[in-house]
């Protein structure tokens, strides 16, 4: 935990009296943020999320924004209880961001610490995926575990910034090897949604991640979610969502998981982040 031992340390100033001054009008934030989140079809919410500074403009500006959305796994004990446990570490982590220092390392390591805590606190018994942005300015950075994903809408194009950590991407790369690729046959495959990597598993070591700041660009429109939303949803429905305010398109992927009904439906959780 040495990491997060900088964690709100600072000293409280005493400042003079000053004559009252007019305060400037401020200037709304760069990013607009809206959150969904539903049970679907199972007996409780194993999801959790969280957002720093989303309302603080101020905060924003010195800070940044970070958002995450964490999916306890339904197959394990105490699910909910570890992405409860794994999105207050992540705070922790952003709040612990030395910004003079590398960023993308400090986001790797601090994952791999969260990991390992988790792993320490259910002893391999519970775990979750994670999906994450950090934006200062018009900067980005991501990381990810797990089956949740971070999409990207830019112009009229929607982009998965992150590969997720699933059998799928290694059966992919094995019907490269056969004579006639099929790629049916690797998405049907009873193994292809098994996770391969989540945060609370043994000596975790895949963090997928962006290595450097990804600019954003006015209009760009973020979507971090966990796979009742991914898992479900098309293209074109995402895009659909992801071209409202933020608060309109939460709503509209909330409408298309309800009206497709299907049965078992996964919890579902989206962060959905405009930059005007």
């Amino acid at each position: 935990m040495g990491m997060f031992d900088r964690l709100l340390r600072r000293q409280r100033r005493v400042t003079e009296d000053h004559p009252t001054a007019e305060l400037p009008q401020q200037r709304p934030p760069a990013l607009s943020v809206g959150n969904v989140q539903g049970v679907g079809g199972r007996e409780q919410q194993e999801d959790s999320f969280a957002l720093l500074n989303a309302s603080n403009a101020q905060e924003m500006d010195r800070h940044g924004l970070f958002a995450v959305v964490c999916d306890g796994m339904g197959g394990m004990e105490d699910g909910k209880a570890a992405s409860e446990v794994a999105v207050d570490a992540f705070l922790q982590l952003f709040q612990a961001l030395l910004d003079e220092g590398d960023i993308p390392r400090q986001l790797r390591e601090g994952t791999l610490a969260v990991s390992d805590g988790v792993f320490q606190r259910f002893q391999g018994r519970s775990g979750t995926t994670v999906v994450a942005v950090r934006i200062l300015g018009d900067m980005l950075h991501w990381f990810s575990v797990g089956d949740s994903a971070i999409f990207l809408k830019r112009g009229d194009c929607v982009f998965q910034l992150n590969q997720e950590h699933t059998c799928l991407n290694d059966l992919y790369r094995r019907e490269l090897k056969e004579e006639v690729i099929l790629r049916e046959r690797a998405e049907t495959n009873e193994d292809a949604r098994r996770l391969t990597a989540f945060v609370g598993m043994d000596g975790l070591d895949a963090v997928d991640q962006s290595l450097r700041p990804w600019r954003l660009k006015r209009g760009d429109v973020l979507l971090l979610c966990s796979d009742g939303i991914s898992g479900i949803l098309s293209p074109a429905e995402l895009k659909e969502a992801m071209s409202l305010p933020p608060d309109d398109g939460c709503h509209l992927l909330e409408t298309f998981v309800e009206e497709k009904a299907l049965l078992g439906q996964d919890n579902y959780t989206g962060i959905l982040i405009a930059y005007q």
